[in-house]
This record gives C-alpha cells, sequence and structure tokens, in this order.
C-alpha cells in the first residue's frame, strides 16, 4: 500500500513530472542517447501518461553564477516548487536527483499533500555515497526503485517504505543495431570502461582492467578484434561513435566493478543487448535466473570466460543464434513500455499477480 495517501488505480492517464537527466545536457560535447531518464519518458508517453521533463542539472546551471550547477541548487529549487504548484501534477518521479536534497522533497509533499513522490536510481549500492543518498531520499518517498535487488536494499534503506528492483529498460527506438544479424562484423568483443585505475572485482579477483584486458586478449585466438573505450590505449566514446562501436561488435563484456550484488549491472548491459551483442556476463551476478545460457554468455572461473569467447569467435552462426534470442528477451521484459508500466503499478499498488512474473525472482 502507498506509505503516503490511498491506494489509486489509474483509471486516466497520469500527469508526470518527470526530474531527471535526458537526452540533452548544456554541459555534456554529446547528447547521452542512451539516458535511462529518456527511455522511462518515453515509456511513459508511450503508454498513455502526460509526461513533463525537467532537466534538473541544466535548470540548476541557467541559474547558477558562471553556470555552476552548485550555485545554482536553490535556484532550481525555487523553479522546481514553483512548477509544481503551477501544474499539479499526479506524480512527481525523481531519477537520481541528487541535487534536491530530503529536505527539500519533505517541503515538496507538504506543498503538493495529493501528489505522489517516486524516486528511481541505477547508480551502485556497493558505492557509499550512493547507498547514503538512495536511503536519505527514501524516507521522505512513496516508493523507491533501484537496479539491485536482493537483501542488500533491505539493508541500505531499512524496514520501512516499498522498495523496488529496476531493471535496465531497452528501447527499439534508442538501441537500433541488430549485431546478431551479422555473421562478421569489425570487431569480435566489445569493452568500455570510463576508469579503468579503477580495480573491479572479477571472478573473486581484483583488477585494473587495462592489466585485465591484456591478460584476457593472451588467452584468445590472434585473429579476435577489439572495440574498446577507455581501455587498451583506446581513448572513452559517446554519442554516434559509441552507438557504432555497440552495433558493431559481436559480443559485449559485462563488468561492472563487483558481481555479488544480486541483479545489479550497469544501464551498458542493456545498451548492449539491445544491439544485439552477445552479452557476457559473470554468473555471480544472477541474472542466470532471468536469462538462459541460450540467451547470454555466463561465466565462473576466467577459465570458463575465456574458453566461451573462444568458442563463439570460432562458431559465428552459434554466437548469432544466442545473441538474437538474449535480445529478443531482454527486448520482451524490459522494453521501455514494460518497464514503465511496471514502475507505475507498482506505485498505484495494481498489478497482477501474473504481470512482470520475473518481479518475484527480483524480490526485494
Amino acid at each position: 500500500m502507498p506509505r503516503h495517501g490511498q491506494e489509486r488505480v489509474a483509471a486516466r492517464p497520469l500527469k508526470i513530472v518527470h526530474v531527471g537527466d535526458f537526452f540533452f545536457s548544456l554541459k555534456k560535447n554529446a547528447p547521452s542517447q542512451f539516458s535511462v531518464g529518456g527511455k522511462l519518458s518515453h515509456g511513459l508517453i508511450r503508454n498513455g501518461h502526460h509526461v513533463i521533463d525537467v532537466s534538473y542539472r541544466d535548470i540548476a546551471r541557467a541559474g547558477g553564477w558562471f553556470g555552476s550547477r552548485n550555485l545554482g541548487r536553490r535556484y532550481l529549487w525555487r523553479a522546481l516548487k514553483a512548477f509544481l504548484a503551477l501544474s499539479a501534477p499526479d506524480l512527481l518521479l525523481l531519477g537520481h536527483g541528487y541535487m534536491i536534497p530530503p529536505a527539500v522533497i519533505a517541503e515538496i509533499r507538504r506543498q503538493q499533500p495529493g501528489m505522489l513522490i517516486v524516486q528511481w536510481n541505477i547508480d551502485a549500492l556497493f558505492v557509499p555515497d550512493n547507498a547514503r543518498d538512495f536511503a536519505a531520499r527514501h524516507q521522505v518517498v512513496d516508493a523507491s526503485f533501484i537496479s539491485t535487488a536482493g537483501s542488500v536494499v533491505r539493508e541500505c534503506v531499512g524496514e520501512e517504505g516499498r522498495v523496488y528492483f529496476l531493471p535496465n529498460p531497452v528501447d527499439a527506438s534508442i538501441e537500433r543495431g541488430r549485431a546478431f544479424a551479422n555473421q562478421f562484423l569489425k570487431a569480435d568483443l566489445f569493452y568500455s570502461c570510463g576508469n579503468p585505475a579503477r580495480e573491479r572485482l572479477i571472478c573473486g579477483q581484483s583488477w585494473e582492467m587495462n592489466r585485465f584486458c591484456q591478460m584476457l586478449e593472451g588467452t584468445l585466438p590472434p585473429t579476435m578484434r577489439y572495440a574498446y573505450a577507455g581501455v587498451r590505449g583506446q581513448p572513452y566514446v559517446n554519442g554516434p561513435s559509441y552507438a557504432a562501436l555497440l552495433e558493431q561488435s559481436a559480443m559485449g563484456l559485462n563488468i561492472s566493478r563487483r558481481a555479488d550484488y544480486y541483479l545489479y549491472s550497469s544501464d551498458r548491459l542493456a545498451q548492449m543487448i539491445g544491439n544485439g551483442q552477445l552479452v557476457v556476463m559473470e554468473r555471480q551476478t544472477g541474472y542466470d535466473r532471468l536469462f538462459s545460457d541460450q540467451e547470454m554468455g555466463f561465466f565462473n572461473t576466467l577459465e570458463e570466460l575465456s574458453e566461451m569467447l573462444r568458442f563463439f569467435h570460432h562458431h559465428p552462426k552459434a554466437r548469432q543464434a544466442v545473441a538474437r534470442a538474449g535480445w529478443q528477451r531482454y527486448h520482451q521484459l524490459f522494453n521501455e513500455r514494460a518497464v514503465a508500466n511496471y514502475l507505475i503499478g507498482q506505485t498505484l499498488g495494481t498489478l497482477l499477480e501474473d504481470e512482470h512474473r520475473w518481479r518475484h525472482i527480483a524480490a526485494i
């Protein structure tokens, strides 16, 4: 049941103010064309809701001295409160929203007593600052959604309130590649890393990612070709250059900083499988409970990883079949409309038992 107010049924489309990051930013050199916030807004709109996107960082920059978002925080708070009073939405959806502290959310609740407030977040809870900020906002919202499942989430936020797993959504209008349709592509293996010096725990061992990639290459055939971004001397890329790497690579290595937080993955998972790559990841993540070995590549050891990559490199038709099956299932389960429907249904308490059955595997 909703913690604030009565359970309600979406008898008509909702008016939603969505505060987050979308496909444009005043600061970034290239648009964030794979934005989770943008995908969720797409899904909500395609499901019939009225969605008003509010790019909170850009508002803060516009109202801050010298274009500083930190100096524009109070301007952002005033602008958001004024707009909510004017627009009177049914739901305020906060995507990350680190610049909007719990005290301001509590003020907004007092100002708009009939409005539901929900936060969603795809940052890793094993990062202490992320866990602290997510838990603090959880105390003042009606529901929270996070891209981690299992008991660790309750350990973070406490026993009170409603908190749910949030899958990384895929959107066929954004993830447009079909790598599985091609037997031969420009690259055999894709891997992108924003900070390779930050060690990752892989199969129980800590690795600096330049060293890891070099080690892995040494176990693979010399005919393997790599699409790297941010590692092995290759620049980190975004925008169309990043999209091209995703679309032109046969397999994708999905390695987060650690694999022992149940169902956590960065949103790169949706970007890789959404563009038709065969995604390879540690079995410990728990994704083998949602996808079979005929839909993704799972490994427990580095030897298994190397053996799997060699096999699919030498058997491109087998790679295509698994990649296609994974692409189809991921798009079926976690497309933008399905994830948006799940988010609203959980928030309003209107989901039927047989809707989004994967949610029972991802229970918190």
